[in-house]
């Protein structure tokens, strides 16, 4: 007998997570948009317009809602309602601390929680190409690990409760900052005349992007090594450079001007002589953390 699904959030995502399971298994969706509701039983999966109604027919939940205070709303709606060892998998993009939080309730009601972030858009899930970040216990991942799979082609686990849903922000947090050094520098490279394709040969380098995370960190951050190399000082000599050809191509800069002030403190901290993936040793410090994985 298949397992009945529950999709909550029947936006971009979430109906393209229903369509892909109702493949599968038997799906009932849930949206308040009724709009959203017809648009999914037109093609043949059912629906509820209440919570209550969605509970009292699944055994496993899938959650795809626009923000965490609209998911904490929800499911601590439906959670009492649902049947006892129901499992809840929370793909929309939360903080940890909701995720925790929601957990809370589940467990009064022994329901199961796993959060399992989606990487990628809307185009990976339709193809069927995503990678699901995965948070919460070995057994009640393996339990759902066939939904999964029929929501992404990979599913990575990351570690406890909520650590699946860090990595995803973590992950954005990276790629959005990586835009905008790159409008930066491509902004410098096009104003002193280098052609736009010449500046994504540049972008495409081994030493601009690759280095710094197979050399810096793995290599030298996640060993505690930092002797030899590049110095912070050189570091912190090429970043002011960049700053003043910004300066004079007229170039504004926020994310390498933030990136030399790190150098300097760095140099201040005595830390001059050492390669600058040393400056990881910063944060090491301020946060009482260690990345030193050789120990």
């Amino acid at each position: 007998m298949k397992e009945t699904i529950g999709v909550i959030g029947l936006g971009n995502m979430g109906s393209i997570i229903a369509k892909k399971l109702s493949k599968d298994y038997r799906v009932i969706g849930f949206d308040i948009d009724e709009n959203k509701l017809a648009e999914l039983e037109k093609e043949g999966i059912s629906c509820e317009t209440t919570l209550e109604g969605l509970a009292q027919k699944v055994n496993r939940v899938v959650v795809s809602l626009p923000n965490g205070e609209i998911s904490k709303s929800v499911l601590t709606t439906i959670i009492p309602s649902l049947q006892s060892d129901t499992i809840i998998i929370e793909t929309s993009t939360i903080l940890p601390n909701d995720i925790l939080s929601i957990n809370k309730v589940c467990e009064q009601h022994d329901v199961k929680f796993i959060d399992a972030a989606i990487l990628g858009g809307l185009s990976h899930v339709a193809e069927g190409n995503a990678k699901l970040l995965v948070g919460g216990s070995t057994e009640t991942t393996d339990a759902v690990h066939d939904i999964l799979l029929t929501i992404g082609k990979e599913i990575i686990k990351v570690g406890d409760l909520g650590s699946g849903m860090s990595a995803k922000i973590i992950n954005n947090g990276i790629a959005h900052n990586v835009m905008v050094l790159i409008a930066e520098a491509c902004s410098i490279g096009v104003k002193v005349g280098i052609d736009p394709e010449m500046m994504y040969e540049l972008l495409g380098n081994e030493t601009a992007f690759e280095r710094p995370v197979e050399h810096r960190y793995k290599e030298r951050m996640l060993n505690g090594d930092f002797e030899g190399g590049m110095s912070n000082l050189n570091a912190r000599k090429d970043s002011m450079l960049a700053l003043e050809l910004a300066q004079q191509m007229n170039v504004p800069l926020f994310s390498i001007q933030a990136s030399h002030t790190v150098y300097d403190i760095a140099v201040q901290e005595g830390l001059g002589n050492l390669d600058y993936a040393s400056v990881s040793s910063l944060w090491e410090k301020w946060c009482d953390i260690s990345f030193d994985t050789s120990k």
